[in-house]
């Protein structure tokens, strides 16, 4: 296996992760509508995530290219790609498993499930690597 079939394997994770967290927020809003439950919070999106996920994955990007020594061009289709793969969707996913633990930030966060989140950034950001 190589490190393309890990870091898209990664990326499907991520992305089944991210809708599970989504469809978590579509059921709490249906469920305010139809039942007349708690109405969702504003924070229960997962883009609106803390900035440390984002930045974490980024950091472990970057670690992971100047160590590897991947020599690339820097285009702005690159440096897009890298961005949306390194460290936007990373962050996200990472959010995401914050909002699945939290059930939409009604219970407090653990503090196994915040390193899962910061995990999950990390490995994101450096398997965003291989598609460059």
């Amino acid at each position: 296996m190589t490190l393309e079939h890990v870091s898209v394997a990664v990326l499907a994770a991520e992305i089944i992760i991210m809708l599970l967290a989504r469809f978590g927020t579509e059921r709490r809003h249906w469920r305010h509508h139809k039942k007349g439950e708690a109405a969702p919070r504003k924070r229960d999106d997962i883009r609106l995530g803390p900035g440390l996920v984002y930045s974490i994955a980024a950091l472990a990007m970057v670690a992971i290219a100047v160590f590897s020594g991947i020599d690339f061009e820097w285009s702005i289709g690159t440096l897009s790609l890298l961005g949306v793969l390194g460290v936007l969707v990373p962050g996200y996913a990472a959010n995401s498993v914050m909002l699945i633990s939290t059930d939409g930030d009604k219970k407090p966060l653990k503090g196994w499930q915040e390193t899962l989140a910061y995990v999950l950034a990390a490995l994101g950001g450096a398997a965003a690597v291989a598609f460059i």
